[in-house]
């Protein structure tokens, strides 16, 4: 990769394997996608850069991704060139999101606003659950007397970052330290 050499040749060999197996996204019907990156940006809201898989998005469709929904206000392309729809293998820019969804989230287009708040208020509802029962809060002053008598196996820390996907790199960095 770094001198180039043989970089042809791989390329052709994916389009020949991608020929012969005819290998095709469904261009037609809502898109849906997976969230590389995601963060709140000054100005532009909350812009998620996301990959789509099949179908077209399009400026004014509904979608819901992981907890959080939205309307496409506005779409860019891998250039940051504004574009009015995008098909599947397209990277794009999105601006529209209700909040910040996580990386490797999967975003779903749908026809109507109704759809797309309800699947978010269920999501948003079962991980709120899901949270209030594993929470278990400890103060710092009986921290290390839980440690010492072995009732507390994790410590909960709070990851703040830029971008989300700065979050979800520290977040499996941080799961990697355990110890006994």
């Amino acid at each position: 990769a770094k001198t180039g050499q043989g970089i042809s040749d791989v390329l052709d060999m994916i389009l020949l394997v991608s020929e012969m197996k005819e290998l095709t996204a469904a261009t037609e019907g809502p898109a849906r996608g997976v969230v590389l990156e995601a963060q709140k940006e000054k100005g532009r809201g909350i812009v998620a850069t996301v990959l789509i898989q099949q179908g077209t998005l399009s400026i004014g469709d509904y979608f819901f991704c992981g907890s959080t929904w939205g309307r496409v206000r506005a779409l860019a392309d891998d250039a940051g060139k504004r574009i009015k729809s995008a098909g599947p293998s397209m990277p794009v820019e999105i601006m529209g999101f209700d909040d910040v969804p996580a990386a490797g989230d999967v975003m779903q287009g749908t026809i109507d606003e109704a759809k797309a708040l309800e699947v978010s208020s269920y999501r948003r509802q079962r991980e709120k659950e899901e949270g209030l029962m594993a929470n278990r809060k400890v103060s710092l002053e009986n921290l290390f007397d839980s440690i010492a008598e072995s009732e507390v196996k994790e410590l909960n820390v709070v990851i703040k970052a830029d971008v989300q996907g700065s979050v979800e790199v520290l977040r499996k960095e941080l799961g990697d330290l355990g110890t006994d």
